[in-house]
């Protein structure tokens, strides 16, 4: 009964209208709007009063208070790089604000001295990164603006960003003559096609990428990689209001080894 009333065609028009005026006037929620088949059709639909970056100040400072905290979906990332991490290792964190796992995950175990850990995310990102880790006195922690500056390192670290960002990453890394041996990624996938939506966090609106699974992780094998691990993610998910059938109710971790 309550479905047949939430759909009824004027009842449906006015609850898109609602929540339209909501995810405009979104300030600190996670919410999510539409579903389309490329980037650009997803980007064209962004309002323009909306920020279309996350390259600002506001989105720049918005997880600095994350440094201090771990949550349940760390724990399997955790867990892995406290399996991989050795002395000398490089990390190439690729999405990691302002060294927000870097931080976060010393509280429960030790990186070494010797550890090469690199950041890469967005310009304002990086400048508040850096000015954060000059207030700590941290000096292990760099930073990069180069999203394929990688080479040489143990472990491509992946949290949460790249469906953020429209690019084929097995692509990026089978042109690299030396591959990292790990790739630790989450991310959002579907059973369904490749598809894209629009995510507002409040700072700003961006295009919000959700990659077939199975496509996903087999342009991965195609370079010599063989998935070592993979989990949910339930604290992670995904609603998008009025398309139901895409929305997710989990995240995806990932863990790959590069054998060839």
């Amino acid at each position: 009964m309550l479905n047949l009333v939430k759909n009824n065609p004027l009842i449906l028009i006015l609850r898109k209208i609602k929540y339209e005026r909501k995810f405009r006037n979104n300030k600190d929620l996670n919410l999510f709007k539409g579903v389309f088949s490329s980037y650009q059709s997803a980007f064209d639909s962004i309002p323009s009063e909306l920020l279309n970056s996350y390259d600002n100040e506001s989105s720049a400072k918005m997880y600095k208070h994350l440094c201090s905290e771990v949550f349940p979906s760390d724990y399997a990332n955790m867990f892995w790089l406290s399996q991989l991490i050795r002395d000398e290792s490089k990390v190439f964190d690729l999405g990691g604000h302002i060294g927000v796992k870097y931080y976060s995950y010393q509280q429960y175990f030790n990186f070494p001295e010797s550890i090469n850990w690199t950041v890469f995310d967005t310009s304002s990102a990086i400048e508040e990164g850096k000015k954060f880790a000059n207030q700590k006195g941290e000096h292990r922690l760099k930073f990069s603006e180069k999203i394929d500056e990688f080479d040489d390192h143990d472990i491509l670290f992946v949290s949460g960003a790249l469906q953020y960002i429209d690019i084929n990453l097995s692509d990026i890394i089978s042109k690299k003559a030396s591959k990292p041996k790990f790739v630790l990624i989450t991310l959002p996938l579907t059973q369904h096609e490749s598809f894209y939506t629009i995510n507002n966090l409040g700072t700003a609106c961006c295009v919000y990428i959700v990659r077939n699974e199975n496509e996903f992780i087999k342009s991965f094998e195609d370079i010599g990689y063989e998935k070592k691990d993979d989990w949910n993610i339930p604290a992670k998910y995904c609603e998008i209001p009025f398309f139901e059938k895409y929305s997710l109710e989990n995240y995806r971790g990932l863990l790959f080894e590069f054998t060839d």
